[in-house]
């Protein structure tokens, strides 16, 4: 149980990069975790059809909470029985490793330079019950292992395993990675952290990922503290052409 001092840290600034630490298992019944159990119900929603199983999350920025968010997530989604796989396709600087406390297994820029096979990279987290693929900083052209024939094939044959595969992906505004990553993805959602980015920098973020031809279903807004009644950490919004199209909101 966290004390309020380190909570509040985690919720605001400067928050506490224990990315191994997930509320929604550790603090259930917190309005943090409610907030990501909605995410989750609007995403089922959204997916009623079963057409978006391959989601990326990404940011403008680094540091926007986008990890910490796909990876409550994930949790949730498994723990209302969905397969899930969990993929760090952040081949600079990758994240993942981190929530899982791993840095021994085979990762995915193993699987695609031909120096392991996919049985090898795909681990499973008993403690989440989810599966996972780590990744290390590569250096390899980064472009040419997400633009990979391998890579593609990859998650076409993972699709048939599980019912929903979330890739971390890097932030949109640095490096042109996250713009690769759309052409793998049935759609994308989009972290913003409170106070981290600026609004047209944001603006300029989606409308990129609208030109190449991205699917961004929504958007989370993380990092917001707590006061009184403030109560929509992390909340989820359809995209206007979704809400028209379920009439959920």
């Amino acid at each position: 149980m966290l004390d309020d001092k380190k909570f509040k840290d985690l919720l605001g600034k400067p928050r506490i990069e224990n990315y191994a630490y997930l509320i929604a298992k550790n603090r259930p019944l917190s309005f943090v975790a409610e907030s990501f159990q909605k995410i989750v119900l609007n995403i089922e929603y959204l997916n009623v059809d079963n057409n978006y199983k391959i989601i990326q999350f990404t940011s403008t920025n680094p540091s926007e909470g986008k990890s910490t968010t796909i990876s409550n997530i994930a949790y949730l989604m498994a723990k209302e029985g969905k397969k899930v796989l969990l993929m760090d396709l952040d081949l600079r600087k990758p994240k993942l490793n981190r929530v899982f406390d791993d840095v021994e297994s085979a990762s995915l820029t193993d699987y695609l330079t031909g120096k392991a096979s996919m049985d090898e990279i795909i681990k499973t987290s008993r403690e989440l019950d989810i599966d996972y693929v780590i990744n290390r900083e590569s250096s390899t052209a980064v472009i040419n292992l997400l633009k990979s024939k391998k890579l593609s094939d990859l998650l076409s044959l993972l699709r048939e395993k599980y019912d929903y595969i979330l890739l971390d992906s890097p932030p949109v505004e640095s490096i042109s990675d996250a713009l690769y990553i759309t052409k793998l993805s049935d759609g994308v959602i989009f972290v913003i952290g409170y106070g981290q980015a600026k609004k047209t920098s944001v603006k300029d973020s989606v409308e990129s990922l609208r030109n190449h031809g991205a699917n961004v279903l929504g958007v989370i807004l993380s990092q917001v503290e707590m006061k009184r009644k403030l109560h929509t950490y992390n909340y989820y919004y359809l995209s206007q052409k979704e809400k028209r199209k379920k009439n959920r909101f």
